[in-house]
């Protein structure tokens, strides 16, 4: 079975023909600094890793922002939330709950 990895292209579609192979020495050396012994490789249109955790994913993805020459390049995302949402029991059980409590005195 062959090993996992990530792959990571630019989320801008606009700069889909940009090679990534002219930013190399830059984006293995951000990796490496960041996230060390992840084994990183530059393709044309894409690098990629060793899998990473969320956490590493994210700090990786910032240190990567900050390289001016990549940043041009980035793409700025909105998100829109409309509701948030929690757990909770639900209301039918509350109810439930409240009718067969006893307040005290003989059960019959």
């Amino acid at each position: 079975m062959s090993q996992k990895r990530r792959k990571c292209k630019l989320a801008n579609s606009d700069y889909a023909d940009v090679d990534l192979r002219q930013f190399e020495q830059t984006i293995l050396d951000v990796v490496n600094k960041t996230v060390p012994n992840k084994n990183p490789k530059v393709f044309k249109k894409y690098f990629s890793t060793d899998v990473l955790t969320q956490s590493e994913s994210v700090s990786l993805g910032r240190a990567l922002s900050k390289i001016e020459n990549l940043k041009a390049m980035g793409k700025t995302v909105i998100t829109f939330r409309l509701f948030d949402g929690k757990v909770y029991d639900c209301e039918e059980s509350k109810e439930q709950t409240k009718k067969s409590k006893h307040k005290g005195g003989r059960m019959a």
